[in-house]
């Protein structure tokens, strides 16, 4: 019997590869057989990556808001065997204040990176798995502040609402090709961001760890894992969605 997990032989650009959950599903998609194709500004972070892969990989380097890079990802893609799967990953959270402090230049910032891009490798991902005529899988990296109305982010929970109702549409529009389209939210993960603001301020694990109903952080894996679900057959009648993986934290909300 076929194993409905396995990326055997399977392309799979993930954008902002080289930290956080961004790494981890790279790592997850090699682990799984399948072929990352790791975009991301920091060259000597993702060639350390790839040093550690069980299996093949390519590496972009440039910035996701540059709008030549969808195409080269998409390019690099097809020369390894054709793309399969997009991870839009990369995105910024560089604000932290109440919505009538953040000016336009800060909501032009955010949503440049976190929507325009995102929608530009969706776009382009999305037409090379059309000409493929293999179908396809596109998992767009949202949030529960999408969902929570978290404040003093309001950009950042701005774009990843319309994250949301992008990766709708594309579904909607993108699944009679065999092309599916899901979103997932992540609660607190354990990236190294996040781990240095604990270790800084213990008072802020306590506070992450309260919100949950299994009273912990997530790790990495945690939410590379579903991503790998979702780009594999084992997802194959799931589109349209959001896949919240957040400990129960909108739960007991």
């Amino acid at each position: 019997m076929p194993n409905a997990f396995s990326l055997e032989g399977r392309v799979v650009i993930v954008t902002g590869a080289s930290r956080g959950i961004g790494k981890g599903t790279a790592m997850a998609v090699s682990q799984s057989g399948g072929h990352p194709v790791m975009v991301a500004r920091t060259e000597p972070d993702l060639r350390e990556i790839e040093a550690s892969l069980p299996g093949p990989s390519t590496v972009l380097v440039g910035d996701v808001a540059d709008p030549a890079l969808p195409a080269a990802a998409v390019a690099a893609a097809e020369e390894v065997g054709g793309l399969w799967g997009l991870v839009n990953n990369a995105g910024i959270t560089p604000y932290y204040h109440p919505a009538t402090e953040t000016t336009d230049d800060e909501w032009q910032h955010i949503l440049e990176v976190n929507l325009r891009a995102c929608a530009a490798f969706a776009r382009e991902s999305a037409k090379a798995m059309q000409a493929g005529g293999r179908g396809g899988r596109i998992v767009n990296l949202s949030s529960i502040a999408a969902l929570a109305g978290l404040p003093n982010l309001v950009a950042y929970n701005a774009a990843k609402g319309a994250l949301d109702a992008m990766t709708r549409t594309m579904a909607v529009e993108l699944g009679p090709e065999g092309i599916m389209v899901n979103s997932i939210a992540p609660g607190t993960i354990v990236t190294e961001i996040v781990e240095d603001l604990m270790e800084q301020n213990p008072v802020l694990r306590e506070k992450f760890v309260a919100k949950t109903a299994i009273g912990r952080v997530g790790s990495v894996a945690e939410s590379a894992w579903p991503i790998v679900f979702l780009l594999s057959d084992a997802s194959s009648f799931m589109t349209g969605q959001v896949m919240v993986v957040d400990g129960g934290r909108l739960a007991a909300a």
